[in-house]
């Protein structure tokens, strides 16, 4: 298995710059907003639609994915890590590492400018500012993660429909337990893919040598040719 490369489309680049960019705006906008952000009417309609009794199938779904967006999610990482260090694919492992450290970065500076306030109704526990959604960034930089290092190409296409859905899914997850706002969400998503991507275009020169180097090592052995088939008997 080898690392997938950037995709070649300039509009892939562009926004892997612009959207950051666009959240940490965002942020800047929420901080300055006179009483609320613009689309806190969307925000208050949307914590009203969802969320319910603290039990229930989708209660359980949404407290699980709320675990895996912090330390276990974390110590799973860690492990897919020292996985590929195992299978000698640390241009992968640096690859993964510095995408997280990235996001978590982004969303932090994020965060600290918008100081956003959380619902008043938020039915688990939580630290920092609301927007953007930690959880949401994680997972979508997960999605891309696996997209890069684990998924052969030609599945590439079939990966891509599943990554979104996991990223709503946890998106879902944050607004049904009301921990965040929808554009908290939103926000999250958008800055952990588009981190993910910028930093997968940064490596594209290092996961380019991982996938020559295994290859090459793949790559059939060439035979050598047999007694009087050289063209000099």
């Amino acid at each position: 298995m080898t690392p997938n490369g950037f995709p070649k489309s300039r509009l892939a680049l562009a926004l892997a710059v612009l959207v950051p960019l666009a959240v940490i705006g965002d942020a800047l906008w929420v901080r300055l907003a006179p009483g609320a952000p613009p689309w806190q009417a969307l925000d208050d309609s949307w914590n009203g639609l969802v969320g319910g009794p603290a039990d229930g199938v989708r209660w359980q779904l949404a407290q699980l994915l709320n675990r895996l967006g912090g330390d276990p999610g974390l110590a799973l990482l860690a492990i897919a890590v020292v996985t590929l260090l195992i299978v000698r694919r640390w241009r992968s492992a640096v690859f993964a590492l510095a995408a997280v450290a990235a996001s978590v970065i982004a969303v932090d500076l994020a965060k600290r400018i918008g100081e956003r306030p959380r619902p008043l109704d938020v039915m688990v526990d939580t630290g920092s500012w609301a927007f953007p959604s930690g959880h949401s960034a994680r997972m979508a930089v997960f999605v891309v993660i696996v997209a890069v290092v684990w998924i052969p190409a030609r599945h590439l296409r079939t990966w891509w429909p599943v990554a979104v859905f996991l990223t709503v899914l946890m998106m879902g997850a944050r607004t049904w337990q009301h921990a965040h706002w929808l554009t908290d969400t939103i926000g999250g998503a958008a800055i952990g893919w588009a981190v993910a991507a910028l930093v997968w275009f940064a490596c594209t020169p290092m996961l380019d040598r991982e996938r020559e180097l295994r290859e090459a090592v793949d790559a059939p052995p060439v035979a050598e040719p047999a007694a009087g088939e050289d063209g000099l008997g």
